[in-house]
């Protein structure tokens, strides 16, 4: 049986045809839908070549077909979307036993239009908020698309027969479905071994020994819906307070006008862009590197990041958006875009080394909630459930 799975998430090519992912797609994670199907058909974004200096991971495999569209998400696509674009999904879905859209994406919300005209058993994964993403995306266009958005996206969740939510309540709240709903994080954490264990260990001392923390974030560069200009403004507020801490992104983009921001308020020493690093033993070595992970995100569903960081035994701080709160504390928690109380947090625990020692214990825990085999088990039997609805469609009567 052959599934159709769409979302807007940008793959780069290399010099061979080969296809590179910034690490929500790695090869491994097509099995999820391999165990059910024998074949998927993707559709994505060509994001062109790889960058120069970007280490990123394989995305492609076998019994896997990748088909590109346009950006659908811009003024023109939205206001007049182009029927090449309808003719290659509408093409794409006849062959389709099963489709699987994630939202929000205008490309996953394409593939459920042309699902429900044509009778498909589909199924929504449900990874963020369109309103979230929309408003604080930058552009007047973006901010009025926003309601839009939301209810197009709410509208097609609320209809599906299956939803597959990554966070335990925030999103069901806002994107409630009628059909069955399952939970399972899109996260695939890395195991940490005696030796990472001993690496935490050795940081916390050198903590508690006067060392100044290191503070990092997981997060593209080609937003600002990642908050990195939060954090650079309370650096400013710390220095100007006599405290300077070094902070570490990882992420794809240019880091050119983040530095221009940096270099604005004073702390360009401060910062270091690491470029991309491969998902999986790479992050988690990048991540070993920090003391504080901090996710100041205007929208999110539940970051991977943070939860990758929390599995290596990183204290974590985070805004109040989405379904943070479901995994930090009050007191580890800030308003999205509130830059004094983000630069009491940082404050408070690089003078508290007890107090960071106790939230890496603390979050060390939590990551446990999202169990590698757990997890797996709750993505098979959400996928079982598709791979049913597709063989009852298919059987003669």
């Amino acid at each position: 049986m052959r599934l159709l799975f769409a979302h807007d998430h940008r793959l780069f090519r290399g010099s061979s045809g080969e296809l590179y992912t910034t690490g929500a797609f790695p090869a491994s994670v097509w099995d999820r839908f391999l165990d059910h199907f024998d074949h998927v058909d993707v559709f994505m974004r060509d994001g062109g070549e790889v960058p120069d200096g970007q280490d990123l991971a394989r995305a492609d495999r076998d019994r896997i077909s990748f088909h590109f569209l346009p950006s659908l998400a811009s003024p023109r696509q939205l206001a007049f979307r182009s029927p090449d674009v309808e003719k290659q999904m509408s093409s794409a879905m006849m062959s389709a036993d099963a489709v699987v859209a994630r939202l929000p994406s205008e490309i996953g919300l394409l593939a459920v239009k042309h699902a429900r005209r044509l009778g498909k058993p589909y199924a929504v994964e449900v990874v963020g908020c369109a309103w979230d993403s929309y408003r604080s995306g930058g552009a007047n266009w973006s901010r009025l698309y926003a309601p839009l958005a939301y209810l197009r996206m709410r509208g097609a969740i609320r209809k599906s027969p299956l939803a597959l939510y990554v966070t335990s309540s925030w999103l069901q709240g806002r994107y409630p479905t009628t059909g069955y709903a399952g939970i399972a994080s899109n996260v695939a954490l890395e195991s940490m071994d005696k030796a990472a264990q001993n690496r935490r260990g050795e940081r916390l001392a050198a903590l508690a020994a006067g060392r100044s923390p290191v503070l990092g974030t997981i997060g593209t560069l080609r937003t600002r819906y990642k908050g990195i200009q939060t954090v650079l403004e309370a650096l400013r507020k710390l220095r100007s307070s006599g405290l300077d801490l070094s902070y570490r992104i990882l992420g794809p983009g240019s880091p050119e006008p983040w530095q221009r921001l940096a270099d604005h308020l004073g702390v360009l020493d401060l910062v270091a862009f690491d470029g991309t690093r491969s998902a999986g033993k790479q992050v988690c070595e990048w991540l070993d590197g920090i003391d504080l992970y901090l996710q100041p995100s205007f929208t999110e569903g539940l970051p991977r990041g943070m939860i990758e960081a929390m599995s290596r035994g990183v204290a974590c701080v985070g805004s109040t958006c989405g379904g943070i709160p479901e995994l930090l504390p009050n007191d580890r928690l800030h308003e999205p875009g509130d830059v004094a109380a983000l630069t009491a947090i940082i404050r408070r625990l690089a003078g508290d080394p007890a107090a960071v020692a106790a939230a890496s214990a603390a979050d060390l825990q939590t990551a446990r909630q999202f169990d590698a085999a757990r997890l797996k088990e709750q993505r098979r039997a959400f996928y079982a459930r598709l791979r049913k609805d597709a063989e009852s469609q298919s059987s003669p009567g």
